[in-house]
């Protein structure tokens, strides 16, 4: 008796064990990839952040290389013109026969505003500007009172200030004169334009948020982009960005910007030969924007996944319970398999960007459809079709922009093509293709396809500037002409060149072989 209880008790056991089985690895599979996917989205978003930080530092760099030539030209013109002032006596004529050549060094430099030789009174001497203010009194200018009391010969970059003579605002560099006994003499001043600097960082894209600071090593702003008017020498000694790159030459790092309170990933370089350095601040928002949806993206995906997972392991559970439906399940996963075939057999045989069928299959198509043309001495038609000027939409408005216009011309060209009963492909590149059987007018319809490419509404208003067009290029073949598939390829690629030849945006038949419409 104990031994029939033993074996009907049996199984139950062994199927529990394997229930309880079943359940720890669909909960380890899960545990696995959601582990799997916060590690993915944990380095994707240090790669997006380091690659930015090296984005920065390399424009900050160039950016760095750019305004030490500025201010290195600058201070090169001041050292010149102080040595030979220091040769001979600030007389009105020894002045006056130096100006011709100071207009000329000035007109020669596009960031350069002025040159002015001030005494130690503070009066203006000589100046490069055509007309000179009534108030031309520097001595009380700070750039003034550092050389009157400092004994050093460098050049010295001082804060913005707005120039009374041309209501801009400028960059003084200034250099001390000394007199045949080294007492002080007077300042030679150069000024750069500030107008100037702000188109330089203007060239340079940073994001909607971001923004590009030239700074002095005292922590004074110089120039910044996005200027507001108000920032120009700002002084950011005291501030915690300014104490995170003070003495250093290259480096980046995360702060907050202490003037409009965003966050940035900073790329810092130093000046070569100047007390200057840049600051190229991308958005931390911006900069982890694609990320953030990506991110949501996969982890719903995920989450999504580990439903399934947990659903079908409940499946399973419910199989081993129930004996019963082993063949029906059996049978629905034959069916998900098939449909897994049939799912995988369209995506070896279609482009996944335009949906369209591929190379691959055109050229069986193509095959095929030759022979029975052969056989059946019916008319065959190749319509081989290229978007004008793609390579300009892909360098100006970016590859992205570039995939949405093939999207949107080739769903032209299926509806086209399923309208005249015909077969569409994505030749390669740009070029997509439309095979014709028994169609008694190929040319008719290869000019209605171009027309409703033509007529197409953008959404993107950059790409309805670039005007998308096509040029299609008509292949016909019949019995008597009709060799190979490369023989009607070769003649739809003739009758292209021809159409994009003969100015684009147009449609033409192979000029080898007569036409028929």
């Amino acid at each position: 008796m104990s031994s029939a209880i033993s074996l009907q008790h049996r199984p139950r056991w062994k199927e529990v064990d394997v229930i309880r089985r079943a359940r720890w690895f669909i909960v380890l599979v899960c545990l696995l990839v959601v582990l799997a996917n916060a590690w993915s989205l944990v380095e994707g978003r240090t790669r997006q952040i380091r690659q930015a930080e090296l984005a920065n530092l390399n424009l900050a760099r160039a950016l760095a290389l750019q305004m030490d030539a500025v201010f290195g030209e600058a201070g090169r013109l001041i050292e010149n013109i102080a040595f030979d002032l220091e040769q001979r006596e600030l007389s009105d004529a020894s002045l006056q026969s130096m100006q011709p050549a100071l207009v000329h060094a000035v007109a020669q430099m596009a960031h350069l505003d002025n040159v002015v030789i001030i005494d130690a009174a503070g009066r203006w001497r000589l100046h490069t500007q055509p007309t000179s203010p009534a108030d031309t009194d520097k001595g009380t200018q700070p750039y003034f009172e550092h050389h009157r009391f400092s004994p050093s010969a460098s050049a010295f970059v001082g804060a913005p200030i707005l120039d009374r003579a041309s209501r801009r605002w400028i960059i003084p560099v200034t250099k001390r004169l000394n007199d045949p006994f080294g007492h002080f003499a007077g300042v030679v001043l150069a000024t750069v334009d500030l107008e100037q600097i702000g188109r330089v960082l203007a060239t340079y894209e940073v994001g909607a948020r971001g923004a590009i600071g030239l700074i002095h090593d005292n922590g004074t702003v110089l120039a910044r982009r996005p200027d507001d008017g108000q920032q120009m020498g700002r002084g950011l000694a005291s501030s915690r960005l300014h104490q995170i790159f003070a003495g250093r030459t290259r480096m980046s790092a995360e702060a907050t910007s202490p003037i409009d309170g965003e966050v940035r990933i900073f790329g810092f370089q130093h000046l070569p030969y100047q007390p200057l350095y840049v600051l190229v601040g991308a958005s931390k928002r911006e900069v982890l924007r694609v990320w953030v949806r990506g991110a949501v993206v996969q982890s719903a995906a995920v989450l999504t996944m580990c439903l399934v997972i947990g659903l079908a392991g409940a499946s399973v559970v419910r199989a081993v319970r129930q004996r019963v439906l082993a063949e029906s399940e059996a049978r629905e996963a034959g069916l998900a398999l098939e449909a897994s075939n049939l799912q995988l057999s369209h995506l070896v045989r279609h482009d996944a960007l335009t949906g369209l069928a591929n190379r691959r299959y055109l050229d069986s198509m193509l095959a095929e459809a030759v022979a029975r043309g052969s056989a059946s001495r019916n008319p065959l038609a190749l319509l081989m079709i290229d978007v004008d000027h793609f390579k300009a939409v892909n360098d100006t408005l970016g590859h992205q922009a570039g995939d949405e216009c093939l999207r949107r011309v080739a769903t032209v060209v299926r509806e086209i093509s399923e309208r005249e009963g015909g077969f569409a492909a994505r030749y390669g590149g740009e070029e997509m293709a439309v095979l014709l059987l028994d169609h008694e007018r190929p040319m008719a319809a290869a000019e209605s396809l171009r027309e409703a490419i033509e007529c197409l509404v953008w959404p993107d208003t950059a790409l309805l500037a670039q005007k998308v067009t096509v040029s299609v290029g008509v292949a016909l073949a019949d019995a008597m002409t009709l060799e190979t598939p490369d023989d009607l390829i070769a003649a739809a690629d003739r009758a292209l060149y021809a159409a994009k030849a003969a100015g684009r945006n147009r449609v033409a038949a192979d000029p080898h072989a007569g036409s028929k419409s």
